[in-house]
């Protein structure tokens, strides 16, 4: 493993990090693996967002006797709503989860406090000048939390918090389709959620891929700790699923790491195959690792893409978008039943869409996962 500064911080952080959103959903001893093998091969930058008591648990339990030699990032402004993830800005909920996180991790303080999951200016403005900011810096005044980060998926909102001078780390979605190729324009883009996020003429006149440029620009001039999240898209970007001719996690992993502005990467990985599929990235060759030929490529699409984050929750009846998505995503090469016998242990299926909306209203990456619940309705019955 190979360790980068942490952006203005004193924080050495492995070139590559746990992302532990899937790996959460699994069994405790293959959390417990997981966890232990990160750390065995040098993994130290850990960021966990998810608001439930018993992931939060799981990943606990697979941390004790092993606190110390990780850098923990933990979120603020999540919380369980009905079982279920839920972005929050009240002060009250915020600090009650906070706390909550910490006494699951058996620890007194996060390394990295991320203000979670901000991608409007309103929303910014909010967090970074009003209560909410006022209860993260009384968090870490009380010791709970060493420096702030900001987690985003827009790129004009996350410059915006690097040129606050508030924070000094920002986790943002990165990977070479979202990065050179700009595919990440919606099959439909008349709602004005994926206008928002997903127009390639902004009101400004830059395109998607020069305001990211301008952010990485800028996070280099302020010497931010840049913690790249979605490397591989949700998986999309390894699967011959939308490619023909997919890229390798090696090719992925270099086309970021040589980004010299990237402090470290977090893929998310489900299980100890797909963790050592990532650590292969320091015995590939580097013919393996050359990603020249890929950025190249113009089979690569993503539109319309789940990348499986459950930022689109909570829902009202508690589906579970993000695994009913990937299993119906999952049905493209043929249904199996493995398959259907994952969608029929979920506890709410997607016959009990009710068609609020507010799904799509939520998702950063502008599809409509509705439109893909009323799939899984119609395929899985």
């Amino acid at each position: 493993m190979n360790y980068r500064t942490l952006g203005r911080t004193d924080l050495l952080v492995g070139e590559i990090g746990l992302g532990t959103e899937y790996v959460v959903r699994e069994e405790q001893s293959m959390v417990d693996d997981v966890t232990a093998m990160a750390i065995d091969n040098g993994m130290n930058y850990f960021d966990f967002f998810w608001p439930q008591r018993d992931f939060r648990t799981k990943m606990g339990i697979a941390l004790q006797g092993k606190r110390d030699r990780i850098i923990l990032a933990g979120h603020l402004g999540v919380m369980e709503k009905d079982g279920q993830y839920s972005r929050t800005r009240d002060v009250d909920s915020c600090e009650e989860n906070f706390n909550d996180f910490l006494k699951c991790f058996h620890t007194d303080h996060v390394d990295i406090m991320m203000l979670h999951n901000v991608d409007e200016m309103a929303d910014l403005e909010e967090v970074l000048y009003g209560k909410f900011m006022e209860l993260a810096v009384r968090l870490k005044k009380a010791g709970k939390a060493r420096y702030f980060g900001f987690s985003s998926h827009e790129a004009s909102v996350a410059q915006r918090a690097v040129e606050s001078g508030l924070v000094e780390v920002i986790m943002f979605s990165m990977n070479p389709a979202f990065d050179v190729l700009g595919h990440i324009a919606p099959d439909s883009i008349e709602q004005e959620a994926q206008k928002r996020m997903h127009d390639f003429t902004k009101t400004n006149g830059q395109s998607v891929l020069a305001q990211r440029k301008d952010f990485y620009a800028a996070c280099e001039k302020e010497n931010i700790g840049l913690v790249a999240m979605k490397p591989f898209a949700g998986g999309w970007l390894l699967s011959t699923r939308k490619l023909k001719t997919p890229p390798t996690s090696a090719q992925c992993l270099q086309f970021l790491l040589d980004q010299k502005f990237v402090s470290t990467v977090v893929p998310g990985t489900r299980n100890t195959k797909e963790l050592a599929d990532v650590l292969h990235y320091f015995d590939a060759s580097a013919e393996e690792r050359d990603f020249s030929k890929i950025i190249t490529m113009n089979e690569w699409n993503l539109s319309g893409s789940c990348m499986y984050c459950n930022h689109c929750l909570p829902c009202p009846v508690q589906i579970n978008i993000g695994e009913t998505i990937r299993l119906l995503d999952q049905t493209i090469h043929g249904m199996t039943a493995l398959i259907t016998c994952a969608y029929q242990k979920l506890e709410v299926k997607a016959d009990s869409c009710i068609s609020c909306g507010a799904c799509a209203r939520r998702c950063p990456f502008g599809i409509n996962p509705m439109q893909r619940i009323y799939e899984a309705k119609e395929l899985f019955g």
